[in-house]
């Protein structure tokens, strides 16, 4: 079920210069890769499988381990031949299975924009009318901090693709 979905402009006003779609889904490929790169909470990550066709046509899908500290998530990653981003993490305990993607949208020619979406493996959720007040605070909470994370991913793309482009010119 669909918990949470946001999108983050990606082309704004005051860049330096201009991201192109191509750009970005490196970008993406990068975090698949290195989300220690571009969350500080990530203290390392390594891949556990070779790379393999995935279930999309021309993408490419691998296992990672990621790590919160002692905290350990195993994950199946996908990388779309469009630059789409896709990780599906199994429940264990009391964490239901969840995926998030990452979706690069261009609605007009140079205007690039990322949605982000998260889905848990979780009954339906109840309406605010049969959530108590704690369980609604935790849900907004939740979805502000998902928010608040993937600004902070787009952000550290935007400084990769400039300070490259910065060097080049140099």
């Amino acid at each position: 079920m669909k918990f949470h979905e946001h999108i983050i402009r990606v082309t704004v006003p005051g860049l330096p210069c201009e991201v192109t779609r191509e750009e970005l889904s490196g970008e993406l490929a990068d975090f698949a890769h290195r989300p220690e790169h571009f969350l500080e909470e990530v203290t390392k990550s390594e891949v556990v499988s070779p790379e393999r066709r995935g279930s999309e046509p021309g993408s490419i899908a691998f296992e990672r381990n990621i790590y919160f500290g002692h905290l350990v998530f195993h994950e199946t990653v996908q990388i779309g031949a469009d630059g789409s981003y896709r990780s599906h993490a199994a429940g264990s305990g009391e964490r239901p299975a969840s995926d998030f993607s990452m979706q690069i949208e261009e609605p007009e020619p140079g205007q690039l924009f990322i949605r982000f979406i998260y889905f848990e493996d979780r009954p339906e959720v109840p309406t605010a009318i049969e959530m108590n007040s704690r369980e609604q605070q935790v849900d907004y909470l939740r979805r502000l901090a998902y928010e608040s994370k993937d600004q902070s991913i787009v952000a550290q793309m935007l400084t990769d693709i400039v300070e490259r482009k910065m060097a080049l010119k140099n």
